[in-house]
């Protein structure tokens, strides 16, 4: 059994992996974690240096065989676009990986929806590049700190009706922006199917019922699983 460790911009996700399957894990504190069962660990981590040698340090100091895997030039049959492969997230990396492995298509387009979203599309075997803007949270905290006078009421559930308040017109104009990208995405480069992963997968979902969606939050691992099982 191999522990997944995904360290994002704003917090750490763990999977137990295990035949070919994967357990979402819920814990306070990495001390927790060390305490698993485990033979080893990969870690995929787009965070800082400091808190990535952080996490490597304490997993080392628990004895476990680590693995921090990194954005290659290819690997499994999948050619990355970049010029230099490693300035490609190591996150959008493993989801591309995900997709090609499991979810095979002519094309795909996978939109990873976090503290940023990314948007990669994929032709055969081949990266054929993507799309960086900021994620909901992002795009609202931008907002809020450069405005004096916009003021933040009580989290709101987004929608794209027009807000009858300040808070409800920054959080749905958010939503509006990232919905209005897939589409304009899928327009001018169209795919086969539209892979959603991260935290807000299942919002933006709800808003694209004509467009052939599948949400999956284990896609990054499905990446990290590809250096396991082959």
């Amino acid at each position: 059994m191999q522990l997944l460790l995904d360290l994002g911009n704003s917090r750490l996700k763990a999977v137990l992996y295990q035949n070919g399957q994967f357990q979402q894990l819920a814990f306070d504190s990495v001390a927790r974690l060390l305490k698993l069962p485990v033979t080893s660990a990969y870690l995929s981590s787009v965070a800082t240096e400091q808190k990535t040698t952080e996490l490597l340090q304490g997993l080392q100091a628990a004895s476990f065989p680590t693995i921090q895997l990194h954005t290659e030039a290819s690997a499994f049959g999948l050619i990355n676009s970049y010029v230099e492969p490693q300035r490609l997230g190591v996150d959008r990396w493993l989801a591309m990986l995900g997709a090609y492995r499991s979810y095979p298509a002519a094309r795909q387009l996978i939109v990873d929806a976090g503290t940023a979203v990314t948007f990669d599309w994929l032709e055969a075997n081949r990266h054929l590049g993507g799309w960086i803007l900021p994620g909901l949270q992002l795009q609202q905290q931008a907002l809020l700190a450069q405005t004096a006078r916009v003021h933040k009421a009580q989290q709101l559930m987004p929608n794209l009706a027009p807000g009858c308040s300040t808070s409800a017109g920054v959080e749905n104009g958010a939503l509006a922006a990232i919905i209005g990208a897939i589409r304009l995405g899928w327009q001018t480069t169209p795919a086969q199917q539209l892979l959603l992963t991260g935290g807000d997968a299942e919002l933006l979902k709800s808003y694209l019922p004509d467009l052939p969606v599948l949400v999956d939050p284990f896609l990054l691992f499905r990446g990290i699983a590809q250096y396991i099982d082959n």
